[in-house]
Parts: structure tokens; C-alpha cells; sequence
């Protein structure tokens, strides 16, 4: 299945543009700033998924698409080439590692607590699902991948169910 993209409205292109991230929004188009794009790609290097990276400069992936950002990603990795020392994973940025770490323990702790209250039967996935979202209005800073890996399941599963909710949601 092809995903189309669809256009910004008046209010997700002001919004856009207000980030520092980005240089200009159209309808139909972003131009990400300079320093966005080889910031991008040094933390990409580093390890950091493009979905996190963008989501932490304001640019959620429900709101630009996820597609949108595999592109920029396989564009800039043709202009933007990976330094001749890459960070290794052990000197990355502490307030990167220590947000996925405090990411991961709100998660465990959340699983820990459902597991309680679940008499160590198995959780289902849409329970866990809320937990993560209950955990992303809590923390701000809630590395989604972290949060989902240590929950057993998929930001992709994850955002399939956050779709189904609202669309269900806006039924009512």
C-alpha cells in the first residue's frame, strides 16, 4: 500500500514553522535547517533511531509521517557522510543515554505494577499500550523506543493502536 502524503493544514504549518529545526513549511513540503539535518545524522550515526530524533525537535512522526522522515533520513545520508570517528556508543550523549535509561526504568516499573496487578498473568498488548501512553503524559522527555522495547512491543504497534483509538475515539 502507498502512503500519500497529505497536506499540512494552516495550523500544523505554523506550528511547523515555529520549530527551530525547521527553515520554511508549505502545504506540501519541509525544509529542515541546516543545523537539524547534520545534527540529525550525527546522532543517527551515534545509534539513535530517525523517529526519535525527530520526535525530540518537535516533529512527531503522526504529525509529518514516518515515511517523510525515512526519506530525509536516506537523502542526508548521501550529503551528509558519517564522520571519520564516530561517537562510539559509550561516549554518546549522557542526556540522550540517560533520557532512554530513565525511559526504560518508567517502563519496567509501569510493567512491574501491571504485572501486580495482574497476578503474573501475561499483560495484554493494548494494556501495555496504555501504559505508554499513560507514561508519555508523565514524562516529557519519554524516549518512545526505550519505552516500547521494554514493554515487548513496537512503536509501529504502538502507533497503530494510538490511530485505532482516536479514529474510534472520533465515532463516538
Amino acid at each position: 500500500m502507498n502512503e500519500v502524503s497529505r497536506a499540512f493544514t494552516p495550523q500544523e504549518q505554523a506550528y511547523l514553522a515555529s520549530l527551530p529545526a525547521v527553515s520554511s513549511v508549505s502545504e506540501n513540503t519541509i525544509t529542515y535547517a541546516p543545523q537539524f539535518r547534520a545534527s540529525c545524522m550525527d546522532r543517527y550515526y551515534a545509534g539513535e533511531s530517525p523517529a526519535e530524533i525527530f520526535r525530540s525537535e518537535g516533529l512527531d512522526p503522526a504529525l509529518i509521517g514516518a515515511k517523510r522522515i525515512e526519506r530525509c533520513v536516506a537523502r542526508w545520508r548521501h550529503s551528509v557522510p558519517q564522520r571519520e570517528t564516530p561517537t562510539p556508543p559509550a561516549k554518546r550523549d549522557l542526556a540522550v543515554e540517560n533520557r532512554i535509561l530513565r525511559s526504560r526504568a518508567a517502563a519496567l516499573e509501569g510493567l512491574v505494577e501491571l504485572a501486580r496487578a495482574r497476578e503474573g498473568r501475561v499483560v495484554p498488548k493494548a494494556r501495555r499500550f496504555e501504559l505508554i501512553e499513560e507514561l508519555r503524559g508523565r514524562m516529557d522527555d519519554l524516549s518512545l523506543t526505550a519505552a516500547c522495547e521494554a514493554l515487548g512491543v513496537s512503536e509501529g504497534g504502538y502507533y497503530h493502536w494510538r490511530a485505532r483509538r482516536d479514529a474510534q475515539g472520533e465515532g463516538m
